[in-house]
C-alpha cells in the first residue's frame, strides 16, 4: 500500500513490500486542487478497470481474462498455441489517502492505457483564510 502525500509533504510516500509496482506503474503529482494519479494500464479496456474508496483507501484493480475475451470481438478458441504466457493479466494498486481527500468528488479518466485520477482535497484540508477582526 502506498501512503499519499503525508501531512508532512516532504516525507516521499511509499510502497509497501509485496507490491509489484511494475504491473502497474504510477506517477502521483499535485494539482492545485489536491493530487492526480496517472496508472498506466496497456490492454486495459474501462470495463476491466475498477477503482474504489473504502475506509481512507483508494483501491484501483484491472484484471484481462483472455478466455473470455470473445465478448469484445477477439475469438481464440480456434488458435493452435505453440507457446503461451499469456492467460490473464491483473494489476492492483492501493493508496492510503485516509480523510484529506474528498472520496465522492474524485474523478476518473481512461485514454490510450493510461488511467487519469483526479483526487481533490477534502474542505477540512483546503487552506481556509481567516477574518481579522478589531481595528
Amino acid at each position: 500500500m502506498t501512503h499519499l502525500l503525508t501531512r508532512d509533504s516532504s516525507v516521499p510516500f511509499t510502497r509497501s513490500r509485496g507490491m509489484n509496482a511494475g504491473s502497474m506503474p504510477v506517477n502521483v503529482y499535485e494539482t492545485e486542487t489536491g493530487i492526480a494519479i496517472d496508472a498506466t494500464l496497456p490492454g486495459f479496456d474501462k470495463d476491466d478497470i475498477e477503482v474504489t474508496v473504502d475506509a481512507g483507501r483508494l483501491r484501483i484493480r484491472a484484471e484481462h481474462n483472455v478466455e473470455t475475451c470473445e465478448d469484445s470481438g477477439h475469438d481464440h478458441a480456434d488458435r493452435r498455441y505453440r507457446y503461451r504466457e499469456v492467460f490473464r493479466r491483473t494489476a492492483e494498486r492501493s493508496f492510503e489517502i485516509g480523510d484529506r481527500f474528498d472520496a465522492g468528488a474524485i474523478q476518473a479518466e481512461l485514454d490510450k492505457g493510461v488511467l487519469h485520477l483526479e483526487l481533490p482535497r477534502s474542505e477540512a484540508e483546503r487552506a481556509q483564510k481567516i477574518e481579522i477582526t478589531g481595528n
